[in-house]
Parts: structure tokens; sequence; C-alpha cells
């Protein structure tokens, strides 16, 4: 599945090292360019340390571009926190398109927020 990982903390770096070890195709989009830059830099992967020890996750892409996060992503996660998640949905709204399933974890109302209010007036056909 590709997957799209929105967001630069502990969370999105969890996500996107789990879903690509699970053999998903994961964009990870960060906020600041610069910070892309350097985890490009350093070589583009994520360390995740489990049960099953250290292993290194090589990600499809790192950008700061959301649509380039988005554009072919059948699953967008945003696992930032929910104060966050606005300013997310803002950016990420233009891009959207049919089919693509967004999940809003951790589960703090994020979510119920985007339905009722903006989610609406962007083609929001499930109503």
């Amino acid at each position: 599945m590709k997957i799209a990982v929105l967001g630069g903390g502990n969370g999105s770096f969890a996500a996107a090292g789990d879903l690509t070890l699970a053999g998903h195709e994961v964009r990870l989009w960060r906020r600041n360019p610069a910070d892309v830059e350097a985890h490009r830099a350093q070589g583009g992967t994520i360390t995740v340390i489990d049960r099953s020890g250290r292993r290194d996750a090589r990600l499809a892409a790192i950008t700061s571009s959301i649509a380039e996060a988005i554009n072919a992503a059948n699953l967008i996660l945003c696992p930032a926190p929910a104060f966050a998640q606005p300013a997310i949905a803002e950016r990420v709204a233009p891009h959207l398109r049919d089919g693509q399933v967004v999940f809003l974890p951790p589960g703090t109302f994020g979510s119920c927020s985007r339905r009722t209010g903006r989610g609406q007036s962007h083609g929001d056909r499930n109503r």
C-alpha cells in the first residue's frame, strides 16, 4: 500500500518506520525543508528499535511538499497532536482525491473537528 505519513515527531517516525518495514511504500512529509534536507543527508532512513532488534527502514521519499507526499497515497496518516491537525488539514485539503483514506490519530477528536468543520467544504460527499 502507498502511505503518506505527515509530521516530524515521534509518532510520525514510528509509524513511517514500522509501515516501511511491513512492506508498504511510505512517503514522509515534514513541514521544515531544512529538516527534510538533514534527514536526506543522513541517509533517508528511520531506525526502528523493537523486540525484533534494531533495523533501518528506507523510506520511499522524505519531502516538505505535502502534494508530493500524498499524491499517490491510498492512506494518509497524520499522527500529529490534535492541536496541529487543523493547520495540516488546510494544507492537505486541496490535494485530496476520491478514494484516499485520511486517518488522524491520536484519538483526541482532531478527526471529529475536521468532519464537522472544514472537511465538508472540500467536497466531502460522505456526509
